[in-house]
């Protein structure tokens, strides 16, 4: 175990480095760039030039991306190329941390709803309560993030004569108010992870139920209860677990969409305005440490296979 870890951990950053590469090649292909809007601070008639000489943008790209590469070894990200040229390395210290707290609480949120419907989903199949719960994941899964974001901003104004966009609070301030402010954001995507985990979990459920050594621990006379959750519920999370770490890329790209609606200053909303003002070494940073998370986020669910199924060894 000891050395697949290791030999993981070595592999993040070339691939890392790789992804760089690769996104630094496609951003230096793209029409435009940073230099209209910071020539636009320069003086009141345009100069794209001088723009594009002082920010740089004007040398090949291979020493653009030395310099980038260079610097993050450093610890230097560098500075935004468009007004007010912030530090990168600033932003993301401010603006992670939102982004981490609202990812978190959809985990928690989706691993809660998922795993109990799928299992009484599973339990209680073809019964009325198998299909409401269907239903209600069917849904989840077919509405888009954005529109159920929209639907309860517009609902909340509408019925309660409330707006739950509200100016950020941090949790060291006010637990409660910070909570109010992150809950619809994480409860928006969570709903769409957890409806598709939930059908992940009631087909696991439903393959563990009808194998051998779930009917040979009822013919030994165990209580459903217990065939249910000591045989059956620990095998179908091999499954489920697998779904909850590649939803992690799912909800960085959704806070993306979430942030923006009810405008939690994170990383989504970060990269949103810095991508509509092509600023894209901001971009690129942004999208390096989503790709890192969940490299890592990969490599603990691989690592918790061997814990939930013993059988399981690298």
């Amino acid at each position: 175990m000891r050395t697949y870890i290791l030999r993981r951990l070595i592999a993040i950053p070339l691939m890392l480095l790789l992804l760089s590469l690769v996104l630094f090649l496609l951003i230096w292909t793209l029409p435009g760039d940073a230099s209209f809007s910071a020539a636009l601070s320069i003086s009141d008639v345009p100069n794209l030039e001088v723009a594009r000489e002082r920010l740089g943008l004007d040398r090949p790209w291979y020493v653009q991306y030395g310099d980038w590469l260079g610097g993050i070894f450093v610890g230097d990200l560098g500075e935004s190329l468009t007004p007010p040229h912030d530090s990168i390395m600033g932003s993301v210290k401010e603006r992670l941390p939102k982004t981490l707290e609202v990812g978190l609480l959809t985990i928690l949120l989706s691993a809660v709803l998922s795993v109990p419907v799928g299992v009484i989903s599973a339990v209680r199949r073809n019964k009325p309560e198998d299909y409401l719960l269907r239903a209600g994941t069917i849904l989840g899964i077919s509405v888009p993030n954005f529109w159920t974001g929209t639907l309860i901003i517009i609902y909340a104004f509408v019925w309660f004569d409330w707006n739950p966009i509200q100016d950020w609070v941090d949790f060291t301030e006010d637990p409660l108010k910070n909570l109010a402010i992150v809950i619809f954001p994480a409860g928006v995507l969570a709903y769409a992870g957890a409806a598709y985990t939930a059908r992940i979990m009631r087909s696991a459920m439903l393959e563990v139920l009808h194998s051998d050594h779930v009917r040979t621990a009822r013919a030994k006379g165990l209580r459903e209860r217990v065939v249910i959750f000591r045989h059956v519920f620990r095998s179908a999370l091999i499954p489920v677990l697998t779904v909850v770490g590649l939803q992690l890329g799912a909800i960085l790209g959704g806070a993306i969409v979430a942030e923006q609606i009810f405008a939690i200053p994170g990383m989504g909303l970060f990269a949103l305005e810095r991508l509509i003002a092509r600023d894209y070494p901001a971009v690129l940073m942004v999208t390096m440490i989503f790709a890192a998370m969940f490299m890592v986020v990969t490599l603990l669910v691989d690592v918790l296979y061997t814990y939930v199924d013993p059988r399981i060894r690298y």
